[in-house]
């Protein structure tokens, strides 16, 4: 029995301690996403540093997109925010069933997008206050979705190993182990986030922009 059915199957153990065996394995792939954010992140960062003109396209896609949530209410926007960060990170995780694609994908683009963001936020606000805007969630936020990600990355190498015969996976154990980490960690912690980015984190900036 593996580290990850041990964490499904176990009883006796506390909840702290479940959720590090689980996490355990998944190391090198919360390495592996990361890297892949970071490398996303800076060269978002860089393609605005050259075409500015980026930012202005980007912010313009997302006031279309989103625009509205500004009219609503301030727990219709922490519901927004946790329902949008809960389905990326559960499209990050079970998407990786085909071979590790998904959330590569959506770890690239959120990094990119974010480097671009961030980019534009500092040269308009300057470095403390956009760490004032990330830091209080994301030091939540961001680890759970490299976590769902990590999740996901890890199945596709299984599922190649499975389907290849390169060793013996027991899939339906990791799958129900990944399905109980994601809904009993992740989407609370999620849940906290978005809490904190609605009512703490706008507060600051609020204060700091002021």
């Amino acid at each position: 029995m593996n580290q990850n059915e041990q964490y499904y199957y176990s009883e006796r153990k506390g909840f702290t301690t479940e959720a590090m065996t689980y996490l355990m394995p998944l190391r090198p792939y919360l390495f592996v996403i990361v890297t892949l954010f970071l490398l996303a992140t800076a060269a978002g960062y860089v393609s605005a540093y050259f075409d500015p003109g980026i930012i202005d396209e980007l912010m313009g896609q997302f006031e279309e997109s989103y625009g509205w949530i500004a009219d609503e209410s301030p727990t219709m926007i922490m519901l927004l925010i946790f329902k949008n960060n809960t389905i990326i990170s559960l499209i990050a995780m079970l998407g990786g069933i085909f071979f590790g694609i998904c959330p590569i994908i959506i770890i690239l683009v959120n990094g990119y997008l974010i480097g671009v963001l961030v980019f534009s936020w500092v040269q308009e606000y300057g470095i403390l206050v956009v760490l004032s805007g990330l830091l209080p969630h994301g030091i939540i936020e961001l680890p759970m979705i490299f976590i769902s990600a990590s999740i996901g990355l890890r199945l596709g190498v299984l599922t190649f190993q499975k389907i290849f015969r390169i060793k013996e996976v027991r899939f339906k154990y990791e799958l129900l182990s990944a399905i109980r980490f994601f809904v009993t960690v992740i989407v609370p912690l999620l849940f906290i986030a978005a809490i904190i980015e609605t009512f703490i984190t706008s507060s600051i900036l609020y204060i700091l922009t002021s």
